[in-house]
């Protein structure tokens, strides 16, 4: 157990102060101002309109800088299209490389979540039908 180092030593290697609260460190300095103030924020949330009907503009003119931008901001990083959402599916989609192990992992959890949703449902339905029985023999 030598190699390893007690908790507290390392707690204790800190700069505190007398009643042991920690000391502050590098860092903004209290009182110091904001990079941007709070009036120049305002004065840039102000030009969202203006900025939005500019881009609308540069879209129906067809800009391909506006519509490049749009699309980025919209459109997620990739887009998939599966053949359909059965299992057998979306392994050969992940079989074919036409998704990786981390997309094939969302969209399986997905799936499953659904499958458990149809399975409560389901559970209610027959439920609300054994209720109906019981109450119909009394």
């Amino acid at each position: 157990m030598s190699n390893v180092t007690p908790i507290n030593s390392v707690i204790s290697n800190g700069a505190r102060d007398d009643k042991g609260r920690w000391l502050r460190g590098p860092g903004r300095p209290i009182g110091s101002k904001n990079k941007i103030s709070s009036e120049l924020a305002k004065q840039i949330r102000a030009l969202g309109p203006r900025a939005i009907a500019e881009l609308a503009i540069a879209i129906d003119e067809k800009q391909a800088w506006a519509i490049q931008l749009v699309i980025k901001m919209v459109v997620p990083a990739r887009l998939i299209e599966l053949h359909g959402s059965e299992p057998a599916d979306i392994r050969d989609a992940f079989e074919n490389a036409e998704i990786g192990a981390d997309e094939l992992r969302t969209i399986s959890a997905g799936l499953e979540k659904l499958a458990s949703i149809e399975t409560v449902e389901e559970l209610r339905a027959r439920l609300t039908e054994l209720e109906a029985m019981i109450a119909a023999q009394k």
